[in-house]
């Protein structure tokens, strides 16, 4: 046996994009005066609706936990707004990418055209920084996951904001509607498996599998960082505090939800 330490990932997707790659020549055939800016638009469109698979959501009584800051925390509490980030605003290089075989497809009929894939690179992210996007856990046991409270809660201190996932998702298809296009608001379970797709801003690569990720997204009429208002529905929201913080820095956060106007029993401190 070679000892060469390699792990070979066997959930590659290895979709057949033979049958894309003939319909994207064809009509090309028929339009050899295409414009890149005009084909690259037409090519997006058919990766598009070919990854247009709506995600799998959970039960509406789904309890849902977005990490905060102390910082983010104490933001929330004042303003009782959620934040929607554009996808390209996210450390994650692969957020709301072209599925890589779908992506491979696109450069070899660029290359059979002796065209430049610079434009098609350009263009997939304009596309995914349409997409604002509010990322939180599925919580189904007592302990949260430590790296989640390291990564995104800022480590010990950091609070989590939880809610049913049925209720936010209520308030928000009204709520959302006005900044959306065409007033659609997508949510459900992100999916991190390599042989299947979902709606491209649902895809994540599955290193990050262990993060359970819910999803609320819509593509905005302008790429910017959008604020929802959730005061109409506060009142439903608990908070979740690490069980390794220290107890008085539990007993602070306890007091300053209560000042704010959260429900006392819906304070959570796993220990």
């Amino acid at each position: 046996m070679d000892d060469d330490h390699y792990i070979p990932n066997i959930k590659n997707a290895h979709i057949n994009t033979s049958e894309f790659e003939k319909e994207i020549l064809d009509e090309v055939a028929k339009n050899s005066e295409i414009k890149d800016e005009a084909l690259v638009e037409l090519i997006y469109d058919k990766v598009f609706s070919k990854s247009a698979v709506v995600p799998v959501e959970p039960e509406d009584d789904a309890l849902i936990c977005r990490y905060l800051t102390p910082t983010k925390f104490i933001k929330f509490l004042h303003t009782r707004q959620i934040a929607f980030p554009i996808a390209t605003q996210f450390d994650d290089k692969w957020e709301c990418v072209i599925p890589e075989d779908y992506d491979l497809a696109v450069l070899r009929i660029f290359a059979k055209l002796n065209r430049s894939g610079t434009i098609w690179e350009k263009y997939v992210k304009s596309k995914a920084s349409s997409w604002n996007i509010s990322c939180w856990t599925e919580l189904d046991t007592y302990f949260d996951d430590h790296l989640m409270w390291t990564v995104y809660a800022g480590g010990n201190d950091g609070i989590g904001i939880t809610i049913r996932y049925g209720q936010l998702k209520k308030h928000l298809l009204n709520s959302a509607k006005e900044i959306t296009q065409e007033g659609q608001l997508h949510c459900g379970r992100v999916n991190y498996k390599t042989e299947t797709i979902s709606l491209l801003s649902f895809n994540k690569h599955n290193i990050f599998r262990k993060e359970e990720e819910i999803r609320f997204a819509f593509q905005s009429c302008e790429p910017k960082m959008e604020l929802i208002s959730v005061d109409e529905i506060f009142h439903l929201f608990g908070v979740r505090i690490s069980p390794a913080a220290e107890p008085n820095h539990a007993e602070m956060i306890r007091r300053m939800w209560l000042k704010y106007g959260g429900v006392d029993h819906r304070i959570q401190c796993p220990t």
